[in-house]
C-alpha cells in the first residue's frame, strides 16, 4: 500500500549547550554521592538529553525550555500516579537545580535497562502484548482528581475532530475512505462518561523498553510528559502501534475490552491519529517506520473489525 510521502524529522533546536563536563560538573556539585561513578552520553531526545550515571542510574537534563515544563510536571503528578496505580514507575531519586552555567532543573532516575520496542518487529513485539496491556491496564486506576487534563490525549474526540480530518485529507486519495470510516465509527462510539483514569499518554514502542534476559520479555513505559487523566481508549490507541492484527485482538482481550465495543472503537481512532502523526517522519526514524506500518495494519483491515 502507498503511504504519504516520508519527511526528515526535525528535531528542535536546543536552548543549551549540553556536554559531558557540565553533567560531571553538576553532579560533582551537586550530587556528590554519585560524583565517583562513570557518566557517559546515552541520547538526545526532542526535549532532553540523557547520560548514564553508573550501571543503575540516568541523569535526564532539558535541552529546552518544553523539557523543563515536561519535569515539572512529571514531578507534579507522578508520585500521585505511582500510589493511586501501584507501579514502578521510575520515580526520580534526585531533583537537581539552574545553576550560573545550566538554566533548568535536571533528574536523577533509576535506569531501565532493555532496548525500544521500536526496535523489534511487529511480530517480535506480539510476544510481549499481554503483559503490555497489563502494564497499561494497571496504570489506568481511577484518579482523584480531574486533572492533569490534555487538549490533545484522553479527551473526547470532538476535540480533536477538525485537526484529524485535516490529516485525513493529508492522505493518499486510496487511504482517506478507509481512514475516513475508522474515524467516524470512532466519534459515532459516543464520548467516554466513566470516571476519568489515569494514562501514560504516550505509550507507543519507542516510550516503551523490553528486557529480553529472561524467560519471557520484561516492558516498562518511560517518558511520562504526556501523562494525564481521561478515556483509557486513548492510550488503548496505542495497540495498533505495537502489534500486528493477531497481537492487537490478544491484547484486547486481555485488557477485557470487547472487539468493535465503543471503546474498541474510539481506541481504533486514536490508533489512526497516532499512525497518521508518525507516518511522515524520515524514512530511517523508527516512530515514522512505526506510524506508517500502523496506517497499513488499520487501513487493510478497516473491513473487517477482528483485525
Amino acid at each position: 500500500m502507498s503511504q504519504p510521502p516520508a519527511k526528515k524529522s526535525v528535531m528542535p533546536d536546543a536552548e543549551v549547550s549540553i556536554d559531558l563536563d557540565l553533567v560531571r560538573e553538576l553532579v560533582t556539585a551537586q550530587a556528590p554521592q554519585w560524583a565517583h561513578e562513570a557518566i557517559t552520553y546515552l541520547a538526545t531526545g526532542w526535549d532532553n538529553e540523557v547520560y548514564r550515571l553508573g550501571e543503575s542510574l540516568l541523569i535526564r537534563l532539558p535541552r529546552r525550555q518544553m523539557g523543563e515544563d515536561i519535569g515539572a510536571k512529571e514531578r507534579r503528578w507522578l508520585p500521585q500516579l505511582a500510589e493511586d496505580c501501584g507501579v514502578d514507575i521510575g520515580l526520580a531519586v534526585f531533583e537537581g537545580q539552574p545553576t550560573s552555567s545550566y538554566p533548568f532543573t535536571f533528574s536523577i532516575c533509576p535506569y531501565v535497562p532493555g532496548i525500544s520496542a521500536a526496535q523489534l518487529t511487529r511480530q517480535a513485539r506480539d510476544q510481549y502484548a499481554d503483559q503490555f496491556s497489563n502494564l497499561v491496564k494497571a496504570i489506568h486506576q481511577p484518579a482523584r482528581m480531574p486533572e492533569p487534563r490534555s487538549e490533545f490525549r484522553g479527551c473526547a474526540l470532538s476535540l480533536v475532530d477538525a485537526r484529524t480530518r485535516e490529516q485525513i485529507a493529508g492522505l493518499n486519495s486510496s487511504q482517506q475512505p478507509a481512514a475516513l470510516a475508522i474515524w467516524q465509527q470512532a466519534v459515532e462510539a459516543g464520548e467516554y462518561r466513566d470516571a476519568p483514569v489515569w494514562l501514560h499518554g504516550d505509550p507507543h514502542p519507542h516510550n516503551t523498553v523490553v528486557d529480553e534476559g529472561s524467560s519471557q520479555f520484561s516492558v516498562s513505559l518511560v517518558d511520562y510528559g504526556d501523562l494525564c487523566v481521561g478515556d483509557p481508549a486513548s492510550d488503548l490507541g496505542m495497540f495498533w502501534m505495537h502489534f500486528t492484527p493477531a497481537g492487537i485482538s490478544r491484547a484486547f482481550e486481555n485488557y477485557g475490552i470487547s472487539i468493535g465495543s465503543p471503546t474498541w472503537k474510539r481506541a481504533r481512532g486514536w490508533g489512526l491519529r497516532y499512525a497518521m502523526l508518525t507516518a511522515n517522519l524520515g524514512p530511517e526514524d523508527l516512530l515514522g517506520i512505526v506510524g506508517r506500518e500502523t496506517l497499513d495494519v488499520l487501513i487493510t483491515g478497516s473491513k473487517n473489525p477482528s483485525k
